[in-house]
This record gives C-alpha cells, sequence and structure tokens, in this order.
C-alpha cells in the first residue's frame, strides 16, 4: 500500500497537468500547438525534480494523454495523428525519464551529503564532550553516555571479560563480541556478521589489528537500523581519547620513575663519594695496624671490600649518567692482570689462582683505569663463587685480544648469559648469589663504552666463565 506522502506526490502532479491542460485548452490559438507541447513539460520537470522517477512518470503519462485528448486532432480522442504529435509524445515520456533519474541522483547525493554533515557534527560534539578529559574513566564514561544519549544503550567489553553471565547478552551476541574482539572489526546487529544479533559491536581501536576492547550498542526497540556509519568514527574518536589518555599516564609515570631514578643515582654517587675520604683514613690506619694484629688484617680486608662497593656505586652511577668518557691507549694486559689481582680481595681467600697472560701478547686499545675496574670485579665475582680455583687468561690470534676469568663453581644458569650482567639480577645458587650486584653490570657498562666485547657462560667441567674480547691496538702511520 502506497504511503500518504507518496499519493500526495501523485496527486501534486495530476494537480499541474489539470492547470496546464485548462491554460492550454483555453487559450489554443495564442499559444499555439507547439507552445503547448512546449507548457505540458512544465510539470513533467516541475514533479520529476522534486517528488521522484515514480510521480515523473505519472505526470509524463498524464501530460501525454491529456495533451492527445484535448489539444491533437481529432479531439477527446486517444489517436494519434502524424508523425509531430508521436514525437511530441515520446519526448514528454524521455523527458520524464532523463529529469526523474537527475533529480534522484542529485536528491541521493543531498542526502548523503546531509548523513556526512550530521555524522561530522556528531563527531565535533562527541570530540567537544572529550576535550579536556584527563582522567580515563570519566572520558569513558562521557563518551558512552553521549552515544546512549542518541543510539540507545552502550557499554565497553574488554577484550578479556567478556559478559557471560549478563542476561542483556545471548549466545549469538556473545559469539558477536567475540568475534569483533579477535578479528578487530565490526560485528552484530547491522552488519554481515552475526546480524541477527541483538547487539552491534565496534572495535576500539585500528580495524584488523585484533584483540581489542570494543563497544556494544544494543539493537533500537523500534526495530530500525542502528547508523553504523555514524557510530564507527565515534567509536573511533573514543578510542583515539582512550589511547592519548593511556599514553599521558604511562608518560607521567615514566617520569616518576625517571626522577626516582635520578634521585637515587645521585643520592648514591653522594653517599659514594662521602664515604670514599674516610675509608681511605680508615684503611691507612688498618694497614699500619695490620701488620702487627691479625685482627686489624681482617678489618682491613673489610674495609677493602667495602671501599670497591663504593667504587661501584660510583661507577655505576657514572655509567647510568652518561658520564663514562674512556680515553684509549695502548695498555700491556700482564700490567692490568697484575694491578687487579693486587687490587682485588683474591689473594685473600685461598683460593687457588693461575695466570697464563703471556707476555708477547699485542697492546689492547682500552682505557686503562676502566680496564683494570673491570677485570678486577671479574675477579672478585669469580672469589666470591669460586670453590677451590680462579683462572685468569689471555690468548690472541692475530686479531683481538681475549681476555678470560673462570671459576670452578655452581655457573651461571642456562638461558641467563645475558642477564646475568643486569643491575642487582641474583640466581640463587650461582654466580650471582653474593656481592652487591652491581659488579658485572659495571663490567658490561665500561666494555660498551670502551668497545669491548663481554660475554658470560659455564666453563668445561663445571663453573662459571667470562670472556672479554679487546681490540687491539694499531699505530696510526705518521
Amino acid at each position: 500500500m502506497l504511503r500518504a506522502g507518496l499519493l500526495g506526490d501523485y496527486l501534486i502532479g495530476a494537480v499541474w497537468v489539470a492547470a496546464v491542460t485548462v491554460a492550454a485548452y483555453a487559450w489554443p490559438g495564442t499559444l499555439g500547438l507547439h507552445s503547448a507541447a512546449l507548457l505540458f513539460l512544465l510539470p513533467v520537470l516541475l514533479v520529476s525534480a522534486r517528488h521522484g522517477a515514480g510521480p515523473g512518470l505519472f505526470a509524463a503519462t498524464a501530460a501525454a494523454l491529456a495533451y492527445n485528448f484535448f489539444l491533437l486532432p481529432p479531439l477527446f480522442t486517444f489517436r494519434v495523428h502524424g508523425l509531430d504529435n508521436v514525437v511530441s509524445f515520446v519526448v514528454l515520456f524521455a523527458v520524464a525519464v532523463v529529469t526523474s533519474r537527475l533529480a534522484t541522483a542529485l536528491k541521493a547525493r543531498e542526502r548523503q551529503a546531509q548523513r556526512e554533515a550530521q555524522v561530522s557534527a556528531e563527531v565535533a560534539e562527541l570530540a567537544a564532550h572529550l576535550a579536556g578529559q584527563d582522567d580515563l574513566s570519566a572520558a569513558l564514561a562521557n563518551g558512552l553516555a553521549f552515544i546512549e544519549a542518541r543510539h540507545g544503550s552502550a557499554r565497553i567489553i574488554g577484550r578479556d571479560a567478556l559478559p557471560r553471565d549478563d542476561p542483556a547478552f545471548g549466545p549469538l551476541d556473545l559469539s558477536a563480541a567475540a568475534w569483533a574482539i579477535h578479528n578487530g572489526d565490526m560485528a552484530g546487529c547491522g552488519t554481515e556478521i552475526f546480524p541477527s544479533a541483538d547487539w552491534a559491536f565496534l572495535p576500539l581501536g585500528r580495524a584488523g589489528s585484533g584483540d581489542l576492547d570494543v563497544v556494544a550498542v544494543a539493537r533500537r526497540p523500534d526495530g530500525t537500523r542502528l547508523p553504523l556509519d555514524s557510530l564507527r568514527p565515534q567509536v573511533s574518536l573514543l578510542a583515539q581519547t582512550r589511547d592519548r589518555l593511556i599514553l599521558g599516564q604511562e608518560r607521567r609515570e615514566r617520569q616518576i620513575l625517571e626522577e626516582r631514578d635520578a634521585l637515587r643515582r645521585t643520592l648514591l654517587a653522594s653517599l659514594a663519594h662521602d664515604f670514599r675520604s674516610p675509608l681511605t683514613v680508615l684503611q691507612g690506619e688498618l694497614e699500619a695496624l695490620a701488620r702487627e694484629s691479625p685482627q686489624a688484617e681482617r678489618a682491613l680486608a673489610h674495609a677493602q671490600r667495602l671501599s670497591r662497593m663504593m667504587d661501584d656505586l660510583v661507577g655505576i652511577a657514572r655509567i647510568e649518567g652518561g658520564a663514562v668518557k674512556p680515553a684509549l691507549e695502548p695498555v700491556d694486559l700482564v700490567d692490568v692482570v697484575s694491578a687487579a689481582l693486587e687490587a682485588s680481595g683474591a689473594a685473600a681467600t685461598g683460593l687457588r689462582i693461575t695466570r697464563a697472560v703471556p707476555v708477547d701478547l699485542p697492546l689492547v686499545s682500552a682505557d686503562p683505569v676502566l680496564l683494570r675496574h673491570v677485570v678486577v670485579n671479574l675477579i672478585d665475582n669469580a672469589a666470591r663463587h669460586a670453590i677451590s680455583m680462579i683462572a685468569i687468561s689471555a690468548s690472541s690470534s692475530g686479531g683481538p685480544v681475549t681476555l678470560r676469568v673462570d671459576d670452578d663453581g655452581s655457573g651461571i644458569p642456562a638461558g641467563e648469559e645475558e642477564a646475568v650482567f643486569e643491575r642487582f639480577v641474583r640466581f640463587a645458587g650461582s654466580d650471582r648469589s653474593g656481592g652487591s650486584g652491581l659488579g658485572l653490570a659495571i663490567v658490561k657498562g665500561f666494555c660498551d663504552a670502551m668497545g669491548i666485547g663481554v660475554r658470560a657462560g659455564r666453563r668445561d667441567g663445571g663453573g662459571a666463565s667470562f670472556a672479554l674480547t679487546i681490540p687491539a691496538f694499531v699505530a696510526q702511520a705518521p
């Protein structure tokens, strides 16, 4: 059954044709037959342009019949007399078809432009609602309230929390939600995926990325189709706002952590610096007493260990602060190893220490102070965990020089060879079960600054093995 509005369109066409017919019939001598034919085009053009193809064709038919019946001889019959009359009859229909098609296309473009303008207006309004929001929960609540006010019940469903116990969601809705979350695309009511569902599910993020939270919008009670073309940009804007706020929170949290780290580094460096002067004095006094008292010798060993810990704190602060600037020069590994053994506390542990550093090794390119600190830390690390022996060896095959420090302790757990160089990382029953947890991190930091490779592994026969790959010094030609 035709709607009342559509019947009105047809009635308007009939009224226009009747008015033109009266005018043409009343003054036939004034208008002439051909002018009257042109006059009958007016209702066809007007009705087709304003009311569409159906009323336009109806107006064309009525105009052609009225023109034939009242103006073309023989009058008051529907007989067509002459070729020119046939042409006039056909032209009326052609004009109606062409005009109605053009008018329909223009109206469709107008409606599309109006829809796009409405969508843009709603998105702009939603953006105004979300602007200035610094709280993630408040922003999401405002966005959902905006969608609910225009499109019906809405809620956010997390990718890890399907509402299986919510009676509002049936099995088909849950399947559509799971599909939308997994595939990152729309599903449910009004879409091609699970169209019979009572809810539409739109991903909160870039389509196709998968594993996203979704916005669920309920089917309208009156059964009309959800405007997904309007909902999609609104949900996209809500997702952008959520991502922006999350990034802002992460940036603030990271800034707080960085400020805490900077404060901690400053505090550690300050404490280490302040402790070094009294420790130096204390070591000097204990060295004098150690010549006569075994107790003083043990106290001296502990003071030396504390001094090395202070050096570690200063070293890690320099690494993290970017203050490590090595001065590379030719260095003899024999001297470095001898100085490191003298500075470390390994000799006092009673462990068997073997050293195989050939005197004919090529000079290496390194900072002597930093390299000595690296070797001291490796020897101290080995001394803490060795059972009976520490082995220091060096070799070269014409390229870089490899310096190794091995022990016969419990070794490093498999797969943790890289993690052993991280700060404060310890492995129970391994070569990181004692100490401050900074020594090997300093080794890694100083080696990176000097361009020296360092790696950790398991020693053949048990224990840990640390190897430095040090570039050989190459003299520059004058």
